[in-house]
């Protein structure tokens, strides 16, 4: 009887031993986890959900630097592929000419699915122009002059884009002109910001722009948001997929997430980590 209350005595002493290890352990992991230096790198779509999620990040994990930067979504491919960035945004999915050049780097592109955001079509609020078909709008971004064909005044159309490292230059080249090139004098732009301060500027303008981005300038009365085949867009109409412009938007990590990067994806697709995609202006993921 006193040799078991000794063993039982013995394995309770050792069992508390494990678990104040295994409690300093699991500490030394989540306190690395959550401290030491983040970059972020890429598309312009989602930088400002991405400086958002990051602000509230760090102020959990006062021990924490995220670097967070734009550029566009295959600058920040690149990134992740030659070793600069953790995580690069993108507002696409990656070309297999990324895929490729990743693997031959050793690196393996895995994308994480972390908002929707919808591609939004804005005039100046001068234009008369009621609303456009994907018909009408490939016309518009392949060559067409003047903004009569259309129902509105004989003015000179003034279409703007993104430059070609944009996710949403690619995206909307490929949902609206079915990969056919852009027409030769269109306006390059470098943001959604700078396309639509542009429009706001130019009576005969047109653009394309993640809708959080055209929300704030709708607001303040500077551009106009045009239906596309009848259809605003708004978070409910990217919901309900009636909208037909619209895509996921992702984070890319080199395969696995682990440390930081994991702990602060996680933190980003958590219930905290959505709100703040709804109240930056963007569609939560799991909508």
């Amino acid at each position: 009887m006193m040799k078991m209350k000794k063993m039982n005595g013995k394995l309770i002493g050792r069992l508390m031993v494990a678990a104040v290890i295994l409690g300093v352990l699991t500490c030394s992991l989540v306190s690395e986890a959550a401290s030491g230096m983040l970059k972020i790198k890429g598309s312009d779509t989602v930088l400002p959900l991405s400086a958002a999620w990051a602000e509230a990040y760090m102020k959990k994990h006062p021990d924490t630097v995220i670097s967070v930067t734009g550029g566009g979504s295959g600058t920040g491919i690149a990134a992740l592929i030659n070793g600069t960035a953790d995580i690069a945004n993108a507002s696409r999915e990656a070309k297999p000419k990324e895929i490729s050049q990743a693997r031959d780097r050793n690196v393996i592109l895995k994308p994480i699915p972390v908002a929707k955001d919808g591609v939004a079509v804005i005039v100046n609020p001068k234009n008369k122009v009621q609303g456009l078909t994907m018909v009408q709008l490939a016309k518009i971004y392949s060559g067409a002059a003047s903004w009569k064909e259309f129902g509105g005044e004989d003015m000179k159309i003034v279409a703007c884009g993104r430059d070609s490292s944009s996710g949403t230059y690619v995206y909307f080249q490929d949902t609206v002109l079915g990969g056919r090139r852009y027409r030769t004098d269109m306006l390059t732009l470098p943001s959604n910001n700078a396309i639509c301060q542009t429009v706001a500027q130019d009576k005969g303008a047109i653009g394309y722009v993640g809708l959080a981005y055209a929300k704030e300038f709708v607001a303040k009365n500077k551009v106009k948001i045009i239906p596309i085949n009848g259809v605003v867009a708004s978070d409910e109409t990217v919901i309900s997929g009636k909208y037909p412009l619209w895509r996921p938007l992702y984070c890319y990590t080199n395969g696995k997430a682990k440390g930081l990067a994991a702990d602060f994806l996680k933190f980003a697709l958590s219930a905290e980590g959505q709100s703040i995609v709804e109240k930056v202006g963007y569609v939560a993921i799991s909508r």
